[in-house]
């Protein structure tokens, strides 16, 4: 089987690769320790079978589960073995909820943990596009990042250095949960797909009913296109005022990005909801 006749079959069956990637794989099927291209003729079948399992295997390997005891032990700033551990043991996944209706996203409390002994209840929120075929979601914080934003109609002030430069366009930040590949530009040139539609979700975690106290938060975007919220308080005042079971209320907002919309729309439209779900004093 000639390669050219194996890259064809390759992408039909999972699209088109990378050339690197093509020859990594042909070398993977190859014999000999001299790592020459096999003279001995091998079927099409069993080559594109070993291909597809390395596939496969690629993918488990690099697949990643962000929850919420990864993030105390990849993204928490001082990792507390013992109060990771108070997490894993004080657990709850996927706790009763319900979400008002919406045409947009999906949003669910993937967990919840409440450590008394720590005074700490962590909630993550996992947040996915109803839609993936046609839109795309972000986090409204990864929108101007830097603060360096203006509006088109700003006036810079007369006393302005010589070298202030007006940014009245939008920049968006993206990078991989683990920070790799941070980096950010022109909205559309930094989105996955730029023929998509622009979603941007400002979920309103500082504003959940009842409030335990002042929160913490963490956000980021994993390679699949969710948004996740991890949102930590200390020192919560929310254990002491019940004993089993209380039902809180996170509210949030959704916009439709579209260039040169307007800073009153982005920041004050869109459409609104709630989800509300149920947090339990007490884990597994």
């Amino acid at each position: 089987m000639k390669e050219q006749e194996l890259r064809e079959r390759l992408t039909g069956l999972t699209g088109e690769i990378p050339a690197n990637t093509h020859y990594a794989f042909l070398s993977a099927v190859s014999l000999g320790k001299d790592g020459k291209i096999m003279k001995k003729r091998v079927s099409a079948g069993l080559v594109i079978a070993i291909i597809l399992l390395l596939i496969t295997a690629a993918a488990i390997a690099t697949g990643m589960l962000y929850d919420t005891k990864w993030w105390y032990e990849n993204r928490f700033a001082e990792t507390d073995p013992e109060m990771v551990q108070g997490v894993v043991d004080n657990l709850i996944e996927n706790p009763e909820q319900q979400q008002g209706e919406d045409s947009l996203v999906n949003i669910v409390v993937q967990e919840t943990a409440m450590v008394p002994e720590k005074g700490t209840l962590t909630i993550a929120y996992r947040i996915t596009p109803k839609d993936p075929e046609h839109y795309e979601l972000h986090n409204m914080f990864a929108l101007d990042v830097d603060g360096s934003y203006m509006s088109k109609d700003y006036v810079p002030p007369e006393d302005a250095d010589e070298d202030w430069e007006e940014r009245n366009y939008h920049m968006l930040w993206v990078g991989m949960p683990d920070g790799e590949g941070n980096r950010h530009g022109p909205v559309a040139e930094m989105m996955d797909d730029s023929s998509k539609r622009l979603l941007l979700i400002d979920l309103e975690y500082d504003k959940l009913s009842p409030a335990p106290g002042r929160p913490s938060m963490d956000e980021f975007r994993t390679p699949e296109g969710e948004v996740i919220y991890m949102v930590e308080y200390t020192e919560y005042r929310l254990y002491n005022e019940f004993s089993e079971e209380v039902t809180c209320t996170v509210p949030y907002r959704v916009v439709e990005y579209t260039e040169g919309m307007d800073d009153k729309e982005l920041y004050q439209g869109g459409t609104t909801g709630q989800l509300t779900f149920s947090l339990h004093n007490g884990g597994k």
